[in-house]
């Protein structure tokens, strides 16, 4: 309340306050539009990503979906292929019954089970099970005799399918041959073979009879649980015709369903709820690896116990034969991809819910909105605290403009009624106050005219004087910073000119030596064409070093344009050392690389890196040869947000003493001249300018005699920024 009063007392403070709130309210208003239209546009592109994240997921999914199907259908076909030719030889047999039996004698003998069930040979390797209920006639007996003539066919079918647990016949009214043998009497022990077994009533006999299978066909049953100890089983089986149409069994093999779901089933998702399935034509559930466990006949998730809310995804699956079906359920929409294997007519599917793939994304969308708007948010309140304290600071200086004239021609005419007429009112508008401050100093200056002339004067001179110091200061200044700059210049160009005029003379000697004896004197062919190598090895030495000499000046004089790109920094290490193992062709190289696995794109100029590498490498060879072999080791590797490469030889190393001149132009080590290895001291130099240019690092570390070590760090580069700044 007393601020209010004081507030409203003061015309001063009644226009800060004001013009504050007036230019305020909209910086405000717009900062707030501003953020919401940043959270509005990262759930924008959020929501775009995740729908073709999740499009993508999908056709990858679909594709191994799509290869496997092809793998299956392939083994189904070989085993329908097998049913067709062991049918063809039974019907074949069956054709000549007559003649077999008149030709053959009798070589199976049944035995009776006190049970009354019959098996042959014994009751632990039974090939032939029989029911009770089978009365044995001589036509049964000639029928056991030419199936018995199968068990080749039969035994060689289940060991060229390893997955296969069994073959059969199954005779039309009395039982079956089986191979490999059953153990009868354990399997009717503990119930699961009935001794008067009635085989037309079971699946795999009557699914294939002429009421069911009226085009003969191969068919594959459902799962059911096997009569012997297989358990669960999916049988294919194909019907058996006598010459007068009459059924005379069925050809059939075991499919342990517990190896389908290891060998169909058998996909790892990254999406916990995701499974996959298989279904036959009429929608029945065949096997599954549901996240809750592996159960025959369970529902899919959303379709409830009956069988009819699966029905309408099914015909749309069957008319389409492979592709992806979008449902809802009562976890929220999902997928049901899909395809077809044409020889069983199974379907083989994924159950993949959208939210199992859209979530992390979500939760990294989410993290990342939130990432962005804390980046936005904090120069957002940084802009606005900076923004009122501008505001506030031009509104209290309009404000002085408006009351203070009002203050000085108070003021001044204070003084004026005690006789001091050499007060002048500054003029600071041209509105009403202006005017009457204009006609104040009109008053006052007839009085100082001649003073206020004099002091004008003398102001001026003083201003101007203090200008053209002050500019001869600054010229001083500018003279004495040219002079040392082109001291250094002169000093660096007469120390390049005496080592570049050194590295120049001493080839070009040579050269024109061999010249000179080549015009003098006359050698043989073969000391004229070494003269000639010579002088070639030494003209391009010379070449070499005005190359590296042009490189190095358009390095430090910022004139050499690099043209970069992202590229795998491993390629252009393995790229540089072919170069150099080329170039000097020793047979003694060991090179041991050690590569980072996934290593990030680089984004550099590649033959300029190239250069740096060449140079290094060259070194590394160059400076061990006097070693029995040559051991290069090159690591790569990630460290934060740089990549890392070391690159180590065993070479003959460089002295402490000498190792900050290293990147010096033209330094070469001592012992190196000693040892008289060519070289012009550039090549670690434009290595290092290279790798600075590109915001990289350079250093080296070894000991004398044992080797040196160049390490190489170069920046990860984001592609998003690196493609913003391009």
């Amino acid at each position: 309340m007393r601020l209010f009063n004081i507030i409203r007392k003061s015309f001063f403070l009644k226009i800060v306050c004001f013009t504050t709130l007036l230019s305020f309210i909209p910086y405000v208003l717009l900062g707030c539009y501003s953020l919401i239209q940043v959270h509005s546009l990262s759930s924008t592109m959020a929501n775009e990503q995740i729908q073709k994240t999740i499009t993508n997921v999908l056709m990858q999914k679909l594709a191994l979906l799509e290869k496997e199907t092809e793998i299956n259908n392939a083994e189904f076909t070989k085993i329908e292929h097998n049913l067709k030719l062991i049918r063809k030889q039974a019907e074949y047999l069956f054709a000549k019954k007559s003649d077999f039996i008149a030709l053959r004698k009798p070589t199976i003998t049944l035995q009776r089970d006190p049970k009354g069930y019959f098996f042959y040979p014994d009751r632990q390797n039974s090939r032939f099970f029989l029911s009770a209920l089978t009365p044995i006639t001589k036509n049964v007996q000639s029928d056991l005799e030419i199936v018995s003539q199968l068990e080749p066919l039969l035994k060689e079918t289940v060991q060229n399918e390893p997955g296969l647990k069994a073959a059969f016949f199954g005779f039309a009214e009395f039982g079956f041959f089986i191979y490999p043998p059953i153990n009868a009497e354990y399997e009717v022990s503990t119930g699961r073979l009935p001794p008067d077994i009635r085989i037309q009533q079971y699946e795999f006999y009557y699914i294939a009879d002429a009421e069911h299978n009226p085009e003969r066909a191969v068919k594959w049953t459902r799962p059911y649980e096997d009569v012997t100890h297989w358990k669960w089983v999916v049988t294919a089986v194909i019907p058996v015709y006598s010459p007068n149409g009459v059924l005379q069994g069925v050809i059939g093999v075991d499919f342990p369903l517990d190896r389908m779901v290891r060998k169909f089933l058998d996909f790892t998702f990254t999406e916990p709820n995701a499974f996959a399935f298989i279904v036959d034509e009429n929608g029945h559930m065949i096997a599954s690896n549901q996240p809750s466990g592996r159960k025959l006949s369970t529902p899919l998730p959303g379709f409830g116990s009956s069988s009819d809310a699966f029905k309408p995804y099914i015909e749309k699956m069957k008319q389409k034969k492979k592709g992806i079906v979008k449902m809802a359920t009562a976890e929220g929409n999902a997928y049901l991809l899909f395809a077809n294997i044409p020889s069983s007519r199974w379907m083989m599917s994924f159950y993949i819910p959208e939210a199992d793939i859209a979530n992390p994304i979500i939760a990294e969308t989410k993290v990342q909105i939130s990432s962005q708007m804390k980046q936005f948010v904090i120069p957002f309140l940084f802009f606005l605290f900076v923004g009122a304290f501008l505001l506030i600071f031009f509104s209290y200086r309009f404000s002085r403009t408006v009351t203070e004239p009002v203050k000085n021609l108070a003021i001044a005419l204070k003084q004026s009624g005690k006789g001091h007429y050499h007060q002048e009112i500054p003029i600071t508008s041209q509105d009403e106050i202006g005017n009457l401050t204009k006609t104040f100093n009109r008053m006052s200056q007839t009085i100082e005219q001649l003073i206020a002339e004099l002091k004008k004067r003398a102001n001026e001179l003083e201003e101007k004087v203090g200008e053209r110091t002050k500019e001869l200061q600054e010229a001083n200044t500018k003279l004495t910073e040219m002079y040392e700059k082109l001291k250094g210049a002169e000093q660096a160009r007469a120390e390049l000119i005496a080592q570049v005029s050194h590295d120049l003379k001493t080839p070009l000697t040579t050269i024109k030596g061999y010249l000179q004896a080549l015009h003098k004197y006359e050698f043989p062919p073969e000391k004229e064409r070494e003269f000639i190598r010579t002088i070639l090895t030494r003209i391009n030495h010379t070449i070499q070093l005005i190359d590296d000499l042009f490189e190095l000046s358009a390095l430090h004089m910022d004139q050499l344009s690099f043209q970069k790109e992202w590229i795998n920094l491993d390629f252009l290490i393995d790229y540089a050392l072919e170069m150099v193992i080329a170039e000097f062709a020793e047979p003694n190289i060991d090179v041991y690389t050690s590569y980072e696995p996934e290593l990030p794109l680089v984004f550099v100029d590649p033959a300029k890196i190239n250069r740096a590498l060449v140079n290094i490498l060259s070194n590394a060879v160059k400076y061990s040869r006097e070693k029995e072999k040559i051991r290069i080791e090159i690591a790569c590797y990630q460290k934060g947000e740089v990549i890392i490469t070391e690159i180590k030889d065993n070479g003959m190393g460089i002295s402490e003493e000498n190792m900050e001149k290293i990147f010096t132009m033209f330094y070469r080590e001592p012992k190196v001249k000693e040892a008289k290895i060519t070289g012009s001291g550039l090549g670690t130099s434009i290595a290092k300018g290279i790798i600075e240019k590109h915001n990289g690092t350079i250093s080296i570390t070894t000991n004398s005699d044992v080797g040196t070590t160049i390490i190489i760090s170069l920046p990860v580069m984001h592609m998003e920024k690196e493609d913003s700044r391009s």
